[in-house]
This record gives C-alpha cells, sequence and structure tokens, in this order.
C-alpha cells in the first residue's frame, strides 16, 4: 500500500476526531469560561464570556464542516498536498481541544485553536470549491 492511499482515510479520521472534540467542547464549556473569571464575578461577566466561548465552538464547528462537505462532495479528497496538511492541522486542533476540555483552558484558547487549526483549513477548502466552480476544475 502506498503511502497516498491512506492520506485520504487518514484526512476523515482526523477530521472526524476535531469534530467530536469540539462538539464535546460544549459540555465543558461553563468550567472553560469560569477559568477566565476572577473569584469574584458577576453573571454579566458570566454571560459575555459564556457568548464569546459559544461562537468561538461554533464558528469552528461550521470551518470543520465546510472542510467534511468540500472533502465528501470530492473537491479536496485528490490533492495530496490539501490532505497532509488538513491531517496535520486537524490532528494538533484536535489534540489542543481534548486538552483544553481536560485542563478546562481559558476560553479565549478556543479562538486560538480556531486560527489556527480551524479557520485557514477551511480557508484554503472554500478557495478549492471556488476555485473549481469558477475556473471549471483545478490543476494541482
Amino acid at each position: 500500500m502506498k503511502s497516498h492511499d491512506s492520506i485520504i482515510p487518514t484526512r476523515f479520521m482526523c477530521t472526524m476526531s476535531f469534530l467530536v472534540a469540539s462538539i464535546m467542547i460544549l459540555s465543558t464549556m461553563s468550567e472553560n469560561v469560569v477559568a477566565s473569571l476572577p473569584k469574584n464575578y458577576t453573571a454579566a461577566q458570566f454571560d459575555a464570556n459564556n457568548t464569546s466561548c459559544l461562537l468561538a465552538v461554533i464558528v469552528t464547528l461550521v470551518c470543520i464542516g465546510v472542510n467534511l462537505a468540500g472533502f465528501l462532495a470530492g473537491f479536496s479528497m485528490f490533492i495530496p498536498s490539501v490532505n497532509v496538511l488538513v491531517v496535520i492541522s486537524h490532528t494538533v486542533g484536535c489534540i489542543y481541544t481534548c486538552v483544553a476540555i481536560m485542563e478546562a483552558w481559558h476560553f479565549l484558547n478556543l479562538w486560538y485553536i480556531f486560527a489556527f487549526f480551524a479557520g485557514p483549513v477551511a480557508l484554503l477548502e472554500l478557495f478549492i470549491i471556488g476555485g473549481t466552480f469558477c475556473l471549471g476544475g483545478m490543476n494541482v
């Protein structure tokens, strides 16, 4: 079996793992929000931080959904360099998300996870989808 034969299932598994980890953060979100607050906090502070945390998780889930949709539709499935980039990005993002869950990190770290591991890859996927529709195909 050649290495490029296993990159497609690896990409699927890494994307699904990142999706599951990002969904799991919804169950521990309040712990991440409390970690960002001082000992004596008000309900308004909690609500503001909770809203920001929820927005970070939702935006990350949307980016993972864009990646999954483009992958399953076949837009980027057979581009090896994109597959390797997505595998690395989603694996590291999944690991950081799991550590954020277990260690109750500050909720701003979820924004960093989005900015470095979910957002850029989703933007790349959107460029590939746009290039396919606008240019009639991608010659990579």
